[in-house]
């Protein structure tokens, strides 16, 4: 089965009720598993867990996005077996990943951790609270960061997803930790 377009995210309800339109009537999911590494390829091969074979080729698109967790890739209106329609949708790998915490009144411990990660040339993700990072688990990178002061670490399984990844080539990060403290990474202007 070849995939040249994203269909919406079956997290929307809308993206469901317009494929329900589309197939005839309530479809059943076969999840295709990416890593989060995986999710911003635009071409390559992949099984779905229902065992179908898919050529996935989005071509080039201008914003760049990866693909998210839920993502429709491709539609099957009838299944082999002749049962129900089938939507092929992206699911997120988990990965062993380091949560890294940093405490608000040690502002300075922000800038350390950006500074080890960076030189370690470990992925950095946004976590779910504001002064929170993770990092797919590096032991080299968390014997550094353990002694930090104003930062506290630990382990856990999840599902990276690449629109939360932090980059300073090419995009603007504001981290605000206080009204009064802005740090801003700008686009350098390329040389001629």
């Amino acid at each position: 089965m070849r995939a040249t377009e994203l269909l919406g995210n079956i997290n929307d309800p809308a993206v469901v009720i317009a494929l329900e339109r589309r197939l005839g009537g309530p479809f059943d999911v076969d999840p295709v598993d990416l890593s989060w590494h995986e999710a911003h390829l635009r071409t390559q091969r992949k099984r779905s867990r229902g065992g179908r074979e898919l050529e996935i080729d989005l071509g080039p698109r201008g914003d760049d996005t990866p693909l998210a967790d839920g993502d429709v890739i491709a539609v099957e209106s009838v299944s082999a077996a002749g049962g129900r329609p089938v939507a092929i949708a992206v699911r997120l790998k988990s990965v062993d990943a380091l949560i890294i915490d940093i405490d608000p009144a040690e502002p300075a411990a922000l800038a350390r951790v950006a500074w080890e990660v960076g030189n370690m040339h470990v992925p950095l993700f946004r976590g779910r609270g504001p002064l929170q990072l993770v990092a797919p688990v590096s032991p080299p990178l968390q014997r550094l960061l353990e002694p930090l002061s104003g930062v506290s670490l630990r382990g856990a399984e999840v599902a990276l997803d690449p629109g939360d990844r932090l980059s300073g080539n090419g995009i603007s990060l504001v981290a605000r930790l206080a009204p009064d403290l802005k740090i801003t990474v700008r686009r350098r202007e390329p040389a001629c």
